[in-house]
């Protein structure tokens, strides 16, 4: 009968990897020194790798290995060898995030099972339908999707599914989020996030210079972790086959506890739940049952802060301040060593328990329901409550799970011990079987004679292994003598072989660069390398939101211009056949859309006869397929795999990723009639299912606060990042600066850029004028005095480059 579910487990480390297995994890997911989205974990080198992988396979555990970041054209090479490695060594599956990467190696390895990681921003079932079309094997989706969703999915598709059941939460809709990419240059589209959401920021409208006040915190873009354990059995029965634990980052006590707490929940066992609420606080920033059971706003976030909360502990009796003693009355044990934690809306803080103290006495414990001192250097007021963030004790347990050897794989073993024959032995677990001819010969007994119950006690010590021994045949001859060295011998080279058989679970893999069986490469005909090499002249496109803004383009006489509102565009379409527009309104497909509303404006769009549209999602790709498809910079297309990919796919045009820089750029094959970057605006760098303006402005329920302010979230330099709202209250959070390109437009010419995007967000209809005089003027080298008016007015406003000339780490 084949599995209902498996337990998917983290592993940073070594140790971690140990820890996942033997607290009953069924697979493991962990990451290479390279291509890996948690960057500053331990990770693996791929000696480790190897040992991982007999480690997990002589288990009966499936390791996955992690490729989930974007990889630049120049990091191929090194790619391929990798992906040859992970192949040729008997890795289960790749989690991959690049449209490049899952196209080199489906069309290389279609053996080798495909993941497609959360960072594929999977949102609706069209996205799960159109990768499964690709040949993966398996789609992890994104955090958003409700268990709704997830039973429509599997009603509707035959691919495994994968699902986040614990752990930490990215506000941002995984691999649409530029925050940290921007902020700092850390990527976390190449596994290296500086983590800006577990910042503190105030929200702020721009306007009225007016700050709004949370009541809740201030880390207003820091969610709780997910926790789904009272849930778990429903997510299976929606249709998830893989539960996964988040945590690579995390400590090996917390990935033994948490694995360790599902297992046991789902086999039922007699457990106590209060101790297994605690084993599950080993680290948490409190708990949310998320997007997947409808928990938002308050219930999603953890504004007060955004580290370890741990559990509550007790209540501040007094504070000496003179002696830097806390006096608390435990509601919970207490131990020497461990870690505590007092919480206000302006700080928290903490100490380890250096000195605990009963009565006046040095103690190691205290009980629940005593008054304790501990050291403490931070005043506090009576009645504050107290959190234990680190338990000593039972970290000191949760190690004891994996300190050695506990698994217990059923093996059933037979011996053939004759006179005058070589034993004969043998052992199964069921699906390997092991004969070993042992070359030993037993001996005519000078004393003591040869029992069965020597045999089986030989043969029985498994321990140290991952076996026991459950059935054990013996044919044994009367008047036969054997050492106990020789039957340790024996069932140690029966272990060894089982273990051989075991680690080896895919006979037929071999290295796939010796054929040089390669994705073919798309060469550029010699009339793309001259237009690449001489075109001169950009065409710009545009990108609004508005009526307001929409009308001030097409009184400029401009030709393509994507419209972002889906709402208003039949108004927009009347608009320009009233002043005769001559260009083409290109409706873009926002990535949150439901299937319902894809469905809605298909036909809207349809019925206005507009033959184009802006493709943002996997899922669009099929569902839009009689339209003519443009592919957005939310594709992530950042080298030519990815970029032939959608030239193969017959898109008209394809954006690449903002994330890319100049030498980056210039190393692809670009076909200049083909390719769009985004040149001008405020770049959405956040795109989340939660209203971060109502949670902080609670009106009861009523929408609307936003409409007639600019609002932004503030950091703590005063930068200023505004909000955008979109369909059902969806969030975008844009960069501070505006991007401004214009003076580069030649050197992104030669590097076989045809097309580039004015993306306008809150510019009055003035304002847009000006900005598209600017750009054609410059282009057509026809500037005058008032461009220079406007450029030096972008530039004190403040502007960045992107990453045109320092690209992402």
């Amino acid at each position: 009968m084949d599995k209902k579910y498996e337990i998917l487990a983290p592993a940073g480390s070594f140790d971690n990897l140990i820890a996942a297995v033997q607290n009953g994890a069924d697979a493991i997911y962990l990451a290479g020194k390279d291509f890996g989205a948690r960057k500053f974990a331990q990770n693996f080198d791929n000696e480790e790798l190897i040992r991982a992988i007999e480690y997990c396979h002589i288990r009966g555990v499936n390791l996955y290995v992690t490729v989930n970041t974007l990889v630049f054209n120049n990091e191929f090479d090194k790619l391929k060898e990798y992906i040859d490695f992970l192949y040729t060594n008997d890795v289960d599956a790749i989690i991959v995030q690049d449209m490049g990467v899952l196209q080199y190696v489906r069309e290389n390895y279609p053996d080798f099972k495909i993941h497609c990681s959360t960072q594929m921003s999977v949102q609706i079932v069209e996205d799960i339908k159109y990768l499964e079309s690709l040949g993966v094997s398996r789609v992890v989706l994104g955090r958003e999707m409700t268990i709704e969703e997830i039973k429509r999915a599997k009603r509707e598709t035959k691919v495994e599914l994968e699902a986040f059941i614990h752990g930490a939460l990215c506000i941002s809709i995984s691999g649409q989020c530029l925050m940290s990419s921007f902020i700092g240059g850390r990527s976390g589209n190449r596994g290296s996030c500086a983590q800006p959401c577990r910042q503190k920021y105030t929200l702020y409208d721009k306007d009225r210079r007016e700050k709004y006040n949370s009541v809740n915190g201030d880390y207003l873009l820091s969610p709780k972790d997910l926790c789904t354990i009272e849930e778990v059995n429903k997510i299976i029965a929606a249709g998830i086959f893989s539960l996964k634990i988040e945590g690579r980052m995390k400590s090996s006590e917390y990935v033994a506890a948490t694995v360790r707490a599902y297992r046991q929940f789902l086999q039922q066992e007699d457990i106590d739940i209060e101790n297994l609420e605690k084993d599950l606080k080993v680290f948490n920033r409190g708990f949310t049952k998320g997007h997947l059971f409808g928990e938002t706003k308050v219930k999603l976030m953890s504004m007060l802060s955004p580290s370890n909360q741990g559990y509550y502990l007790g209540q501040v009796v007094k504070y000496d301040k003179k002696r830097g003693k806390l006096t608390i009355f435990l509601e919970e044990d207490l131990y020497h060593n461990d870690e505590i934690q007092i919480r206000r809306k302006d700080e928290t803080v903490g100490a380890r328990v250096e000195r605990l103290e009963l009565g006046g006495k040095v103690v190691k414990h205290c009980s629940k329901g005593q008054i304790c001192q501990v050291n403490f250097k931070y005043y506090c007021e009576r009645g504050e409550k107290v959190y234990k963030t680190y338990d000593e004790k039972r970290m000191k347990e949760l190690r004891g799970t994996f300190a050695k050897e506990s698994l217990e794989i059923p093996v059933n073993m037979e011996i053939f011990i004759k006179k005058d024959k070589e034993i004969i032995a043998s052992i199964t677990d069921g699906s390997n079987i092991v004969v070993e001819n042992t070359g030993v010969i037993p001996q005519i007994p000078l004393n003591k004679e040869l029992t069965k119950e020597e045999v089986y006690k030989g043969l029985s010590k498994t321990g140290g292994t991952p076996y026991k021994l459950v059935d054990l045949k013996i044919d044994l001859d009367s008047g036969l003598f054997l050492g106990m060295k020789d039957i340790n011998g024996i069932r140690k080279k029966l272990v060894e072989k089982l273990n051989d058989k075991r680690k080896k679970k895919y006979h037929q893999r071999e290295s796939k660069l010796s054929s040089q069986i390669v994705l073919k490469e798309k060469s550029l005909q010699p009339t793309e390398i001259e237009n690449k090499e001489k075109r001169e002249k950009l065409q710009l496109t545009f990108s609004v939101n508005n009526l307001a803004a929409l009308q001030a383009l097409m009184e400029r006489g401009v030709t393509d211009v994507y419209y972002r509102d889906l709402d208003s565009l039949e108004e927009g379409v009347r608009m320009g056949e009233r002043i005769g527009f001559k260009g083409r309104i290109i409706p873009e497909i926002f990535k949150t859309l439901s299937s319902e509303q894809l469905r809605k404006y298909k036909l809207l769009i349809s019925k206005l006869g507009l033959d184009t549209v802006l493709i943002q999602s996997y899922g669009h790709i099929s569902l839009f397929a009689e339209f003519n498809q443009i592919a957005d910079f939310t594709l992530n297309i950042v080298n030519d795999h990815s970029y032939n990919f959608y030239l193969d796919n017959n898109f008209r045009r394809i954006t690449i990723s903002p994330e890319l820089n100049l030498k980056q750029i210039e190393r692809m094959s670009l076909d200049s009639s083909k390719t769009e970057i985004l040149g001008y605006g405020y770049i959405p760098v956040m795109t989340m299912k939660h209203c971060v303006i109502s949670t902080v402005v609670d009106k009861g329920g009523k929408c609307g606060f936003c409409l007639d302010k600019n609002l932004g979230l503030m950091d703590k330099t005063g930068e200023f990042f505004p909000i955008g709202k979109r369909y059902n209250c969806i969030t975008e959070i844009y960069n501070s600066k505006k991007l401004l390109l214009v003076e580069d437009y030649q050197k992104l010419v030669k590097a076989g850029v045809g097309y580039f995007r004015l993306n306008f967000f809150d510019e009055s209809p003035e304002e847009i004028k000006k900005v598209v005089s600017l750009h054609q003027n410059f282009i057509t080298g026809q500037l005058e005095e008032r461009d220079f008016i406007t450029i030096k007015g972008l530039k004190t406003s403040g502007f960045t480059k992107g990453h045109l000339y320092r690209g992402v780490e």
